[in-house]
């Protein structure tokens, strides 16, 4: 558990590396799909990484 855990964080730091990186694409005069799509779904990524490290956190603590 304690792995998944790991594995967990890290892919909500590289999500969150990825949804850094993706923010000052948005403000080009300019922004295409491709943009707007890997804006999105690096979010929801994050999302997705972060309730689960806070699921698996609280199941540890029990």
């Amino acid at each position: 558990m304690n792995k998944l855990l790991a594995m967990l964080i890290l892919g909500l730091s590289f999500s969150g590396a990825a949804l850094i990186l993706s923010v000052p694409l948005l403000f080009k005069p300019k922004t295409e799909q491709f943009e707007l799509v890997f804006a999105a779904g690096s979010l929801g990524a994050f999302a997705v990484f972060a309730v689960s490290c806070l699921v698996l956190r609280k199941q540890f603590n029990r």
